[in-house]
């Protein structure tokens, strides 16, 4: 068990290098920005943040408006992936020691391989020299008792342990009967052999099974857009499945993540905020919505005076620092298992007054998705939504108005070939009526 344990922290310890490693070779230092957490007067832990750069998709104008704009650091990449690294952790080791499976299956391939590579080396080497202790001991010790036969060196015995582990079984080497600590030796290297073997079979077999991948196939667009709907401005963006085969009971959400600069310029989360969202065609509102993803669909949220974008119009969001994270789950239908498919919009990432062009369905019922993140103009005020559901107010009383104002009170001429109606909410209407008839029919009026 000792040995056992010395290995699960050898390549605990390796782990960690090579993790620490692999993440530093990925981030660039000049493009990270630091936040810290404070209590009291220490400092307990720190998050950096690598940059995003600017999409390719967009425009040359765009591009270079994105340039002008202040450029933000970005917590969750397009693909999904967090885009953040803690450090400074208490008890980091333990902790990863603690859930060493998990941090197993979150490494990278290569890691696996060299992890597992070097365990299997090393047990390899480290039964070889007890094989080889064991002859060596007989030999001077015990008038040269053969315990294994044609084992007379390093080298023969670390091949009978590589022999033995393996269960490969040459039939040029085997152990006698005559030395009971090879007994012992032979079944813990039996032992360690097979542990080492279900344990890498399962972690393959772990690695291989995730769900994540499956939320690959998952599509978010590009961008977001802002764009009138049902007479409010809402934001939306579009989610579609690659696949032919479908995810079960999928929900998706949407989180809104505010910032904001200290006087110490230090940038630190001010709220986060989970949005009601609808579909575009559908009628289900709520914070996590549970649509049938047979085709791409557009989610809706509407921008209403609980959301965060309810008093920013086009250039204070885009000059704001938030982050909008959509996030869909389901069950994936070949396995039952569930998965996770996630996205970001930063605030410059959300197009004012365009709206997605719709999905076309070809008669050999083949979804076209060339036109997934295809966008195009719509009539939109550069008015926060605030000031537009408010002007929309005003122009709603102002037409109810107009419609209590007419067809109440009828006038008409004594010929009866003229008719004015009016409500007369004072005497002038009246007088007004009656000039009006006078001007446009040449005849007498008379009240009714």
């Amino acid at each position: 068990m000792t040995f056992i344990s010395n290995v699960m922290h050898i390549n605990s310890d390796l782990f960690q290098l090579f993790a620490e490693r692999a993440h530093h070779s990925i981030e660039h230092p000049q493009d990270s920005s630091t936040f810290e957490n404070m209590s009291g007067k220490t400092k307990d832990t720190r998050i950096n943040i690598t940059s995003n750069p600017i999409s390719s998709d967009l425009s040359s104008s765009e591009r270079s408006s994105s340039r002008s704009r202040p450029h933000h650091h970005r917590l969750l990449h397009k693909n999904g992936k967090v885009n953040l690294r803690p450090y400074r952790v208490p008890l980091k080791k333990e902790r990863f020691l603690a859930d060493f499976f998990t941090s197993i299956i979150d490494a990278k391939w290569r890691w696996v391989i060299a992890i597992y590579s070097a365990g299997f080396i090393f047990s390899w080497s480290f039964f070889g020299t007890a094989w080889f202790a064991i002859f060596w001991l007989r030999l001077h010790y015990d008038n040269g008792t053969v315990c294994v036969d044609n084992v007379d060196s390093w080298t023969s015995a670390f091949l009978f342990s590589v022999e033995t582990q393996t269960t490969i079984g040459y039939g040029g080497r085997q152990i006698t009967p005559q030395c009971p600590e090879a007994v012992v030796c032979l079944l813990l290297q039996s032992l360690t052999g097979f542990l080492l073997s279900t344990s890498l079979l399962g972690l393959v077999f772990a690695k291989l099974s995730r769900p994540r991948p499956r939320g690959q196939t998952v599509i978010f667009s590009k961008h977001a857009v802002v764009a009138p709907y049902d007479g409010l401005l809402s934001l939306m963006f579009r989610v579609g499945d690659a696949r032919k085969s479908q995810l079960l009971d999928v929900a998706i959400s949407l989180h809104c993540f505010c910032f904001r600069t200290t006087k110490t310029g230090e940038e630190i989360l001010f709220s986060q905020t989970e949005l009601p969202i609808t579909t575009e065609h559908g009628s289900e509102v709520g914070e996590l919505i549970k649509p049938f993803l047979l085709l791409p669909l557009t989610v809706v949220h509407v921008i209403d005076e609980r959301s965060p974008l309810y008093e920013l119009g086009p250039q204070e969001l885009a000059n704001s620092r938030m982050e909008f994270i959509a996030v869909l789950e389901g069950v994936v239908e070949s396995t039952s298992m569930v998965t996770q498919a996630k996205t970001s919009f930063l605030a410059d990432e959300i197009r004012w007054g365009r709206r997605f062009l719709p999905i076309s369905l070809h008669r050999d019922n083949r979804t076209d998705l060339s036109s997934f993140d295809t966008t195009y103009k719509v009539k939109t005020p550069q008015t926060s939504p605030k000031e537009y559901e408010r002007s929309n107010r005003k122009k709603i009383k102002h037409q109810e108005y107009e419609k209590t104002t007419t067809e109440k009170t009828e006038v008409e001429t004594e010929n009866g070939d003229c008719h004015v109606s009016v409500e007369p909410i004072n005497g002038s209407s009246t007088v007004s009526s009656t000039t009006y008839c006078q001007k446009n029919c040449n005849c007498d009026v008379a009240q009714t």
